[in-house]
């Protein structure tokens, strides 16, 4: 009983082990994002936590960087697996399109033999030393069935309902890919004690469709503070960019990931058929990301490729687009475009999510109307800014609670901080090393 009296409270924080696939930090898409903001949320709301992800990045395998650990601005820990198994069977996979179900049956295998002798050592560590396990993406559930006799708590973090990415109409091969990662996701629903989705269309679908024990939403947050900017950063980027002061920049984001290209592709024949009225208005089309595999310049579009950092871009713009017509989940972009104060132009599809209305908090357009919609913002740009304005705050104040994943993320950080009280309280959590150091001393009468 003293023993137990006496854990400190640093003891008492939340210990959480989040697994992922794929390197987070830099982040260099929206899954990553995603991951990224709900680990920073949860590390902010007084959890320790500490990533592992079993792949890094090409380029730091071509220049041979051994495995470590990198320490991200907020403090959170990532410890990036460089093993020549996750390069080869990571990148590997990706060449064939293929999903990462080499890691599921890795993990599978791993977690079966016990005690976990396949498992690489840091990880085998961090599993006995946490309290909650975040699995991120389906891919990656059998890591819960890692040392069955631990109370843990076991959540898994989806992005969108992967199989849906795979219509299964088509060649044997989508039908066949199709059902084999609508059963590992069911698998992974079943095996979790807490599924977190970011949608309630994603949320619907798992409860109607596979067993499951408790859901919450924890919606595509960003951190709003990313998107405060100096002056100069503006001018700065638009130099580099070689865009002059009287020409509006209407900026898409976008990663590599088959919606956003099918989006670009839509762009750059959009930019193609309508170059001179974009141009004799003053309007630029601004693409950030590795949807292009090199930087493109037309007269009304430019696509960067692959940058470093995004935010400089969005200092950039004058407003946002967001064309997309196919995906799942929630689009981080838009949370993004709301929260740097960017007036939006969106699809149906890209605005679900969110609380876009049409000429109230966002202008609403359909593909074939897009061109008069790019000038009717361009109007407003040049002689209602200050209609415009409200119309940026309005969307910032709706979308707030849906866009700061310091907010979204409480009802998972309630459940971690329970799960740990719980497990304290009844002598199920292990203390950490600097704990059973201070017990000990307290039951002995040092």
């Amino acid at each position: 009983r003293h023993g137990t009296c006496s854990v400190t409270a640093q003891s008492t924080r939340a210990r959480v082990l989040l697994v992922s696939g794929l390197q987070v930090y830099p982040t260099l898409s929206g899954g990553q994002l995603r991951t990224f903001a709900l680990a920073n949320a949860l590390a902010r709301r007084g959890c320790e936590v500490f990533v592992y992800s079993f792949v890094g990045r090409k380029k730091d395998y071509l220049a041979r960087k051994p495995s470590g650990t990198q320490l991200w601005p907020s403090g959170v820990k990532e410890y990036v697996n460089r093993s020549s198994l996750g390069f080869l069977a990571g990148y590997g996979s990706y060449g064939l399109g293929l999903p990462p179900i080499w890691l599921s049956a890795f993990l599978h295998c791993a977690c079966k033999l016990q005690p976990l002798p396949l498992l690489p050592r840091l990880l085998r560590e961090k599993l006995a030393w946490c309290d909650t396990v975040i699995a991120d993406f389906p891919f990656l559930y059998p890591v819960f069935g890692a040392n069955r006799k631990r109370s843990r708590l076991r959540v898994l973090n989806l992005h969108n309902v992967e199989h849906h990415f795979y219509d299964g109409a088509g060649r044997w091969r989508d039908r066949l890919l199709r059902n084999t990662v609508r059963h590992i996701e069911h698998a992974a629903v079943s095996s979790a004690d807490v599924v977190v989705t970011c949608s309630e269309g994603d949320q619907q679908y798992f409860e109607s469709n596979a067993a499951i024990r408790r859901s919450l939403i924890v919606r595509n947050g960003i951190d709003p503070e990313r998107f405060r900017f100096a002056p100069e950063t503006r001018t700065r980027t638009r130099t580099e960019l070689a865009i002059p002061d009287d020409v509006k920049l209407f900026l898409f984001t976008a990663s590599k990931w088959g919606p956003n290209r099918e989006a670009f592709e839509f762009l750059l024949g959009f930019a193609k058929a309508h170059e001179r009225r974009l141009v004799e208005h003053g309007i630029h089309l601004l693409v950030v990301g590795n949807a292009v595999a090199a930087p493109v310049r037309l007269p009304a579009l430019t696509a960067t490729g692959k940058v470093d950092v995004v935010e400089p871009y969005f200092a950039a713009a004058d407003a946002a687009i967001n064309p997309l017509t196919t995906g799942g989940g929630t689009n981080v972009k838009m949370g993004e475009f709301i929260a740097a104060r960017l007036p939006i132009l969106v699809s149906a599809f890209g605005a679900r999510g969110y609380r876009i209305e049409h000429s109230r908090t966002g202008f609403v357009f359909e593909r074939e109307n897009l061109l008069e919609a790019m000038l009717n913002v361009r109007r407003f740009l040049d002689s209602k800014p200050a209609v415009l304005q409200e119309m940026v705050n309005n969307a910032f104040v709706e979308n707030a609670p849906l866009i700061d994943m310091n907010q979204c993320i409480v009802p998972l950080a309630e459940v971690v901080h329970d799960h740990r009280r719980r497990g304290a309280a009844y002598g199920e959590l292990p203390a950490s090393s600097t704990s059973r150091n201070r017990i000990a001393t307290r039951d002995t009468g040092a």
